[in-house]
C-alpha cells in the first residue's frame, strides 16, 4: 500500500474537476504488479509523471522510490 503524496478535502462545496490517476508498476524485486492512485485537478499525464513515488509491493514488501513516468500503465478517470 502506498501513502498519498497529498490529500484533497472532498467536503468542499465547489465543483472543481478532479481526476484519479492510476499507475501500474512492476516491483523491482519480485516483478509482480504494484498499483497506486493519485488525485489531481489536472487530467494530463505529465503532471503526475513528473513526481517520484514511494511504492510498497504487497507481495514481497519491497519499498521503492520510482519515477511516476516509469509506470507500465497510466490510466486517468474523471472523479467528479
Amino acid at each position: 500500500m502506498s501513502i498519498p503524496a497529498y490529500r484533497i478535502s472532498l467536503g468542499s462545496t465547489s465543483q472543481a474537476a478532479m481526476y484519479v490517476h492510476i499507475l501500474l508498476f512492476r516491483c523491482p524485486d519480485c516483478n509482480l504488479p504494484v498499483a497506486i492512485s493519485r488525485v489531481s485537478k489536472e487530467k494530463t499525464l505529465e503532471v503526475v509523471d513528473a513526481e517520484f513515488l514511494h511504492i510498497t509491493c504487497s507481495y514481497c514488501d519491497k519499498l521503492s522510490d520510482v519515477p511516476a513516468a516509469a509506470a507500465k500503465k497510466h490510466y486517468v478517470e474523471d472523479w467528479a
